[in-house]
Parts: structure tokens; sequence; C-alpha cells
């Protein structure tokens, strides 16, 4: 949080993607466009849901892959490319390779798993749609993403937080390549005369600090608090963890960290070997070791983890925003 009380949209998957796959660091954008005004319209691809009145109760988004990213195709005017689905991120964030144009400046610094990256720049989308969801005037953070777009091979114009979302049901099936989107009434139940009740294998409480999504689970039984992170290409343990909880990583090799600000550390890879959530133990997870001090600080909320690519390949996740709570249905390799 700012002093002045405005949030910074926080990346955080991102982050970890640019300085932690690799362990080194990455290469300087490359890539030259023409930079644009305020964006007139954005639109993300998607299909109405209906039910069996021919009401629209939701919205199906394909998720494509670029690696162990999570993408959305969308256009921005007559630019097509990819936006990052990025639940770690609280707003929407524009590529600065592509929108220069109407830009503002904050003091305030962006920060990473190392620490202070620079300044923020922000300008505002005038429409965004997503099938027959509209919002106008969107405030969106801008950064150069040029690195992802030049490491993945991919056109990248951005990220999806989760602060236009609100009061709905996120399901989030990456077996599937599909991110659906439900309506939800006052009490959290889809709208619509046909809204299914899934059977889950894990209920657990969630809760929302300023538009990110954070979730209790168990290491060497201790209780942890973990940023839900579909931005982030692996999941992120704090090096700072209780021994019984760092007791039962078995480590894999290490490497060196050099990020995005000025700072250096030492990154750890290892497994996950007793990680549960609620009274469901799960099958052993790669992670990250690192300090997770900087991002802790940069949230204003203090965090043990955070839950990436591996964590959604166990099964279809389902959020929902207004009982605030996730269910999980797991694959059938893990149940245990």
């Amino acid at each position: 949080m700012y002093p002045n009380g405005h949030i910074l949209t926080f990346f955080s998957g991102i982050i970890v993607s640019l300085v932690m796959i690799s362990g080194q660091n990455i290469a300087a954008n490359d890539i030259h466009a023409t930079p644009s005004a305020m964006p007139e319209r954005m639109s993300i691809t998607g299909s109405s849901i209906t039910d069996q009145q021919g009401n629209t109760i939701g919205v199906t988004i394909p998720l494509k892959r670029a690696g162990r990213l999570l993408l959305l195709e969308g256009t921005v005017d007559n630019i097509t490319g990819n936006f990052i689905l990025d639940t770690g991120a609280s707003g929407l964030v524009l590529n600065k390779t592509y929108f220069r144009g109407s830009m503002t400046f904050d003091d305030e610094e962006g920060g990473g798993v190392t620490g202070a990256t620079s300044s923020v720049a922000r300008m505002v989308v005038k429409k965004l749609e997503i099938s027959d969801m509209v919002f106008t005037r969107v405030s969106a953070d801008v950064i150069p993403l040029g690195h992802l777009e030049n490491r993945r091979g991919v056109k990248i114009l951005g990220l999806f937080g989760m602060n236009l979302l609100k009061n709905i049901e996120l399901v989030i099936d990456v077996n599937r390549n599909e991110l659906q989107i439900f309506s939800l009434d006052k009490q959290g139940t889809r709208t619509g005369s046909a809204s299914s009740q899934v059977k889950y294998d894990i209920i657990q409480k969630i809760d929302e600090f300023h538009h990110v999504i954070f979730v209790k689970g168990a290491i060497g039984g201790k209780i942890l608090d973990f940023c839900l992170d579909t931005g982030a290409e692996s999941n992120v343990l704090s090096i700072d963890s209780h021994h019984k909880v760092l007791e039962t990583v078995t480590i894999t090799r290490r490497s060196g960290l050099s990020g995005a600000g000025e700072g250096r550390g030492e990154v750890l890879y290892g497994t996950i070997n007793d990680f549960s959530m609620g009274s469901r133990q799960m099958v052993p997870m790669e992670t990250i070791v690192c300090s997770l001090a900087a991002m802790s600080q940069k949230y204003g909320y203090p965090i043990d983890g955070m839950l990436g690519f591996d964590f959604f390949m166990k099964g279809k996740i389902c959020i929902n925003l207004v009982k605030k709570e996730m269910g999980i249905c797991l694959n059938k390799e893990e149940h245990k």
C-alpha cells in the first residue's frame, strides 16, 4: 500500500516468472512497436454460457499456454495478442512495448522478490469487453513485458488481474485449457434456472486483500498463508518458513537470483512432500524456495508462499468471490 492510500497493481507471479525460473538475467526488450494513444476498446475472446431458457449465465474463455503461463487471447484496438491470466495481480497491466501514449507516472516503485523495480506508469482503457460483460474507463498499470515475449515467443499485451472480477465465480481448468466466469446472486449461487451444484473434493475459505486472493494450506503441520497465483510458473515457498516446514522440502538444486530491481539473492529448487489443504493431503509438488519479504511488504500482507502452475494442475479450481471460498475437484491421480 502506498503512503497516500493508493494500491499498486502487484504482479507477483510475473516477477517470479521473469527472475526465478531461469535463475539468470533476462535479455532486454528487443521488440519495437509504434506507441499508441489511450486505448479505445479492449476485448477478451470468449463465448457466452446460457441456461435452458437461453439466459446468459456466464462466459467460457479458452486458455492457451506459453510454457507454464496461462494466456487469454484478446485485442486492444487493432492489436491482437495475449493476456496472462494472473490472479496474483490486483488489476489490469499493459505491456509498455505497445502502449506508451497518455501515460501518467507515480513516484512509487513496483516490487518483486528481489525488491524495488521502477516507477509506475498508468493509463486508462476506455472500454473493456469480455463477451457480454462490459467495463468502462478501466485503469491499467503500464510496464515493459518484452522480456517475457522474447522468452516465450508469443505476443503479450499485458496481464489480466482480479480487480475487474467482482461478485463472480471463476472456474479454472488447466487440464482442459478453459476458464469459465459465472454470474452470482447475493448469496453466491450461480444465476439462471439451471445453476449446477458441483461436488468438490476440497472446500477451503479464501481471503481477498486488495483484489488479490489468499488461501491457507499446511506443510509440516504448520498453517501457512499462500497467494493464489495463476501468473506464477512454479509454486513458491518462503525461505523464512518454520524449520518444520522446510524440513519437508527435498532440495534438488540451487541457483543465483538476479531480479528486475537492484536486489540479488539465492533461489532453491525442490519438492514439497507434505502439503495439505483442509483435511486432504495432496501428492508432492515442485516449488521454489526464496525470500518473500519484499513481496509481503508490497502486498501489505505477510505471505508464506505462492500457489502457482503446479497447484492449478491438480484439478479444476473454482473460486467463489461472494462466498469467499475455493472448491477443488481433484484429478484422479491426486486422490490419496
